[in-house]
């Protein structure tokens, strides 16, 4: 996941958080990439996808950067259309570095990965375009490199 400057000072520019286990490659039409797995080196991983279409997913990942820095991504209000191509969803991002940044409510756009989305799973790539840190108002993105690979899920 990147954190990238926006239209007023981001605290970290250009600053990039690998959330795996190596340098990180996301899902791709043919393979769910690199992951970071729920109980393994200090993760935690709790995910929820329920429907048939539309379908509504909602989920929080705890774990270590490859530079060692604790990130907690949460990803709430998530809604992927009937045709299981794009949805919407609000992301925050936590680090001690970025301090707490959210998504306006429905900004952060999720691209489904070769249809893969259903009862308990999700793969997608997603980009927000204005990521805020109420406390100070500074303004970031998060790029459009950021995916995630969600799996034996609630609703599955």
């Amino acid at each position: 996941m990147s954190i990238e400057k926006s239209n007023a000072t981001c605290p970290v520019p250009g600053k990039t958080y690998e959330v795996c286990h190596s340098k990180g490659h996301g899902p791709t039409n043919a393979a769910a990439g690199d992951r970071l797995i729920d109980g393994e080196s200090g993760a935690s991983i709790k995910c929820s996808v329920k429907g048939s279409g539309p379908y509504s997913f909602s989920g929080n990942i705890h774990g270590l950067s490859t530079e060692n820095e604790l990130v907690t991504v949460t990803i709430t209000n998530g809604v992927i259309s009937a045709d299981k191509t794009t949805g919407t969803g609000t992301v925050n991002v936590y680090t001690p570095t970025v301090m707490g940044f959210i998504s306006a409510e429905g900004s952060c756009v999720f691209n489904v990965v070769n249809q893969q989305v259903k009862g308990g799973s999700l793969w997608a790539t997603f980009s927000c375009p204005s990521i805020t840190q109420a406390s100070t108002s500074q303004v970031c993105a998060v790029g459009t490199t950021s995916a995630i690979v969600f799996e034996n899920c609630d609703g599955s």
